[in-house]
């Protein structure tokens, strides 16, 4: 092989590189997230004023800084497996990383919820509903 046609060979190989690359970055992309639950009692500091304003309510939901920046904005429709359709009015503290918040009206409640890992999936429409009962995927609806 000469000098030419083995540049030519690399500058081909790089291109398909970079393609394969960028088709790669278009897939959905799956992260594991914390899903955890807040009343009230949690929110004195706040007086249960969101950060969107509103005050807390069930069917609301606060998420980390990170997961915002993936797509959860405020305002943003999010699907919780079987737990329902829930929608972003706030923030958790500033040092979390990867977790959902659902507001609960019963402090007891909201300790039997515990801490439950979900997959979230980024850059794919979810499900109107969860393909099973048991699923663990979050999804962005809108």
């Amino acid at each position: 092989m000469n000098r030419m046609s083995l540049l030519t060979a690399k500058a081909m190989l790089a291109v398909i590189c970079v393609v394969l690359l960028s088709c790669a970055c278009a897939w959905a992309q799956e992260i594991q997230v914390d899903v955890t639950a807040y009343t009230l009692t949690e929110c004195y500091q706040n007086k249960g004023v969101t950060a969107s304003g509103e005050m807390v309510r069930p069917g609301i939901i606060a998420v980390s800084r990170d997961l915002e920046k993936m797509g959860m904005k405020l305002g943003t429709k999010v699907r919780i497996g079987n737990l329902g359709t829930f929608v972003v009015k706030d923030h958790t503290h500033w040092r979390n990383r990867a977790n959902i918040d659902i507001y609960m009206i019963s402090y007891e409640e909201a300790l039997d919820f515990g801490r439950r890992k979900y997959t979230f999936i980024t850059d794919e429409e979810g499900p109107e509903l969860p393909v099973n009962i048991g699923e663990k995927r979050v999804y962005i609806l809108n």
